[in-house]
């Protein structure tokens, strides 16, 4: 199946789950508009009572003939017209275009009557009868062991569906393999009205250090950014693990182990160092025990925290800081981490030993994406480099070959543009 099919596909599937919660809502708001119609008409005219049961009334009912309209709207989407294959599903959509024609027919002849009152009869028959094959339909589906509903734990996180669908394909042995850890395809972003990436293909495979390069403005925070949900996408897709993640939040990521450290020294800095530790930590709900053991780890990476745990971060150097934002990532054990301004604004011997710290950090199984300006800086700690111009790939190369060649190191960053490019 093509990626455009693929999309397509998942997108007819979260218009489905939308319209089934909209289905839910129905069966609250129709009756409620009814009830309080029926409340208007017992109170007396001219009071403050009735006014408010009038207004509220009309805002039920606007709501209800809204939620209407857009459940019609998806159902016509998922089945079109005439429906491509007729089954139950399909005649169940068929209804909500039934309802939502009869339901506006009742409220324009709402002076009219006996039609009106035959009209709303009919409306509610048509709408028993669609909660019906509804249910019947949601009976009929796979039973998931959850605790609460899909609808309801929607409603409580936007990422509890995709995260449970993940959790059951692993638990399954389904997952994808040989894929990955980190993947962008196609990926084009908006800040605006401006187009800022166009078409940014990129990958990281697990225990590799990849770099993305490029002058100032290129558009390497972006995607940064992009890649770790704080910035939407225009288009494309964003993969973990082989997993379309693109309408997961950032939070829903990070829960899927990816971790970004932003540029700009990313630390608490009126919080001591064991503080910005604990800060990381505490989503996850580790136990005493389990916190400490990976404060200890991060100790054992970073020997300096140890005699320094009291210390406030702002009094930190810009090493140190840079050090402890890469040390809060690593208490959460992430598979992919993001790195923004790796070296920026740091001398060369700090440099080196962030350097030896990322190597430890890859052999330790965490795969690592770094934003780097320094051609040269790249090229010694990545496996692979990226670079991005103007917001599009131009160069995609091994690391040791590109520093053997120079020249398409000048190329790329005084004419913008790399000479004999290659994809790897």
């Amino acid at each position: 199946m093509s990626t455009v099919a693929s999309e397509k596909t998942e997108l007819k599937r979260d218009i489905t789950r939308w319209n089934r919660r909209l289905g839910w809502a129905l069966i609250v708001f129709f009756p409620l508009s009814y009830a309080t119609a029926w409340w208007s008409e017992q109170t007396v005219d001219g009071t403050v009572l009735n006014s408010w049961v009038s207004f509220f009334n009309v805002l039920i009912q606007v709501v209800a003939t809204l939620v209407l309209l857009t459940h019609a709207g998806y159902s016509f989407y998922v089945f079109g017209f005439p429906a491509p294959r007729w089954n139950l599903r399909a005649i169940n959509g068929y209804a909500a275009y039934f309802v939502l024609l009869i339901y506006l027919m009742s409220q324009a002849s709402t002076d009219i009557e006996p039609q009106h009152t035959v009209l709303v009869w009919i409306s509610f028959t048509l709408i028993g009868i669609h909660v019906l094959i509804a249910g019947y339909l949601a009976y009929k589906r796979p039973r998931r062991e959850t605790l609460l509903k899909e609808d309801f734990r929607a409603l409580i996180s936007p990422d509890a569906q995709t995260l449970e669908e993940i959790a059951q394909s692993r638990a399954a042995g389904t997952a994808p393999t040989d894929v990955p850890v980190l993947e962008a395809k196609s990926l084009n972003v908006d800040l605006g009205s401006v187009r800022v990436l166009f078409d940014v293909d990129l990958h990281v495979m697990p225990g590799e250090i990849v770099a993305l390069m490029g002058n100032n403005g290129a558009g390497k925070t972006t995607t940064l950014r992009t890649l770790a949900g704080l910035t939407p996408t225009t288009g494309g897709s964003v993969l973990l693990d082989g997993f379309r993640v693109t309408n997961l939040t950032p939070a829903g990521r990070a829960e899927l182990g990816l971790s970004l450290i932003i540029g700009g020294r990313a630390v608490f800095g009126p919080l001591s160092v064991r503080e910005n530790l604990e800060m990381f930590a505490y989503r996850l709900g580790l136990s005493s025990a389990e916190l400490e053991s990976r404060i200890d780890k991060t100790k054992e990476i970073f020997p300096w925290i140890a005699d320094r745990s009291a210390q406030n971060a702002a009094t930190l150097s810009g090493g140190e800081q840079q050090m402890l934002a890469i040390a809060q990532a690593l208490v959460v054990r992430p598979k992919i981490l993001l790195i923004d301004e790796f070296s920026l604004g740091l001398s060369p011997k700090v440099v080196g030993e962030l350097i030896d710290v990322v190597r430890t950090i890859c052999e330790n199984g965490t795969a690592v994406l770094l934003v780097e300006q320094s051609a040269a800086v790249a090229c010694e700690v990545a496996d692979r480099v990226y670079a991005l111009e103007r917001g599009s790939i131009v160069l995609a190369e091994d690391a040791t070959i590109l520093a053997a060649d120079p020249q398409r190191l000048t190329n790329l960053y005084l004419q913008g543009s790399a000479t004999q490019g290659s994809s790897v």
